[in-house]
């Protein structure tokens, strides 16, 4: 079963959905995940889960960090 992904939803899944919001593909958002304990990306039923708002609020914290 496919899941639906809309930019008006903030839910994200599958690390490739993932990859396209943050403009980074599916090894990046894996290495991101393996290195910052605090990346905002959980791991639910055997997939990836993240909130659309807390994956940019996160990266713009560290940008301006």
């Amino acid at each position: 079963m496919a899941i639906k992904q809309d930019e008006d939803h903030d839910i994200v899944w599958t690390l490739e959905a993932i990859g396209k919001v943050i403009n980074r593909d599916k090894r990046a958002v894996e290495y991101l995940i393996d290195r910052y304990a605090d990346f905002p990306v959980k791991k639910v039923a055997g997939g990836y889960v993240a909130s659309r708002k807390a994956l940019l609020a996160y990266l713009l914290e560290k940008e301006a960090a």
